[in-house]
């Protein structure tokens, strides 16, 4: 997704902010951890964090000067932290988690207090993560930081342990409609619902899948499943909105991992939740699961996990492995 806050006010979580700002003033707790799926609005939230506590946990943070530029990543009390490298293995280095040390002992234009913001903190190598933990063990005073996580096992126990965890829920699709409808986020109206469904009901997510018109695309392939013959012409529509780089491979296996999660369900539970289907979802699955069964379909995820991890780490061509990806179904 786009590094540039787009979104600056919270629907749906204005009790997590509330519980926040009564907890930091209580226990100046110094790590915090935001855990939830990607897109759901932790950065965001994240950013009105550091605005409050930027501001020395002013009661009127939003309408001061020092927020606008924390919005704008041009705060000298603001240290932003995300992956470099888009093109490979999009981790987020040990320099860079080292470079930090220098930058506190510099002093900003203020003495207000200052935050540090890492951007899917379990992106971190071994080596930055390690790092990590020694600064965590003593933080500087007056300095805060807001990890912002999407899958907690790949967070060290040691570091989990010394944060205070924020948990993101689920939203619902009314409150992700009043989100992306008063950011004017979402373009194309008429595909709102699906594009929100398709994106299991993350506001960010869907975003980014809006500007791959996603829905588009999860309807070419699910026509894979119906015709052998369609699966070229996915594979190569998939390679021309990927471009290789990290963020949009995730996309990819994002829309062909959602298939199989439906998959997989259906032929534990044998019902499906009409509130999350978009499409023909329901059908393609049904003949997917006359000639699969639930073995089958684990042994396809693993093969999907680990032609992605090829891509990812050594830069393989996607379109190639896609390919050969869904002709495991016909």
């Amino acid at each position: 997704m786009d590094e540039n806050i787009i979104i600056k006010n919270i629907i749906g979580f204005n009790e997590l902010e509330n519980q926040f700002q009564k907890t930091v003033l209580l226990r100046k707790n110094q790590t915090w951890m935001l855990i939830g799926k990607r897109g759901v609005g932790k950065r965001t939230l994240s950013m009105r964090f550091a605005g409050y506590v930027i501001n020395d946990f002013d009661v009127n943070w939003q309408n001061s000067d020092l927020t606008n530029e924390v919005f704008s990543k041009q705060s000298n009390n603001l240290f932003y932290v995300t992956s470099l490298d888009e093109k490979s293995s999009g981790k987020i280095s040990k320099e860079q988690i080292d470079s930090l040390s220098s930058k506190f002992k510099l002093f900003s234009y203020n003495s207000n207090n200052r935050v540090v913001i890492i951007d899917k903190f379990n992106w971190l190598t071994n080596g930055a993560m390690n790092s990590m933990l020694k600064i965590l063990e003593e933080p500087p005073e007056g300095v805060y930081f807001f990890l912002i996580v999407d899958e907690l096992k790949s967070v060290l126990p040691t570091i989990q342990s010394r944060s205070q965890k924020v948990l993101f829920r689920n939203l619902s699709l009314t409150e992700c409609r009043s989100i992306l409808e008063e950011n004017n986020i979402i373009k194309d109206k008429n595909t709102m619902n699906e594009t929100i469904k398709l994106a299991n009901f993350s506001p960010g997510l869907s975003y980014e899948i809006s500007s791959f018109h996603g829905v588009q695309l999860y309807q070419e392939l699910l026509d894979t499943y119906k015709n052998i013959k369609n699966v070229r012409s996915f594979s190569k529509k998939v390679i021309s909105i990927s471009k290789n780089t990290i963020s949009n491979i995730w996309i990819t296996e994002f829309i062909l991992k959602r298939f199989l999660n439906k998959c997989l369900r259906f032929s534990v539970d044998k019902r499906f939740q009409d509130d999350t289907l978009i499409l023909n979802e329901d059908i393609i699955v049904k003949k997917i699961l006359k000639t699969k069964n639930i073995n089958d379909l684990l042994e396809i995820l693993d093969d999907l996990n680990y032609r992605i991890k090829r891509v990812k780490v050594f830069n393989l061509n996607l379109e190639l492995e896609v390919f050969q990806f869904l002709n495991k179904f016909h």
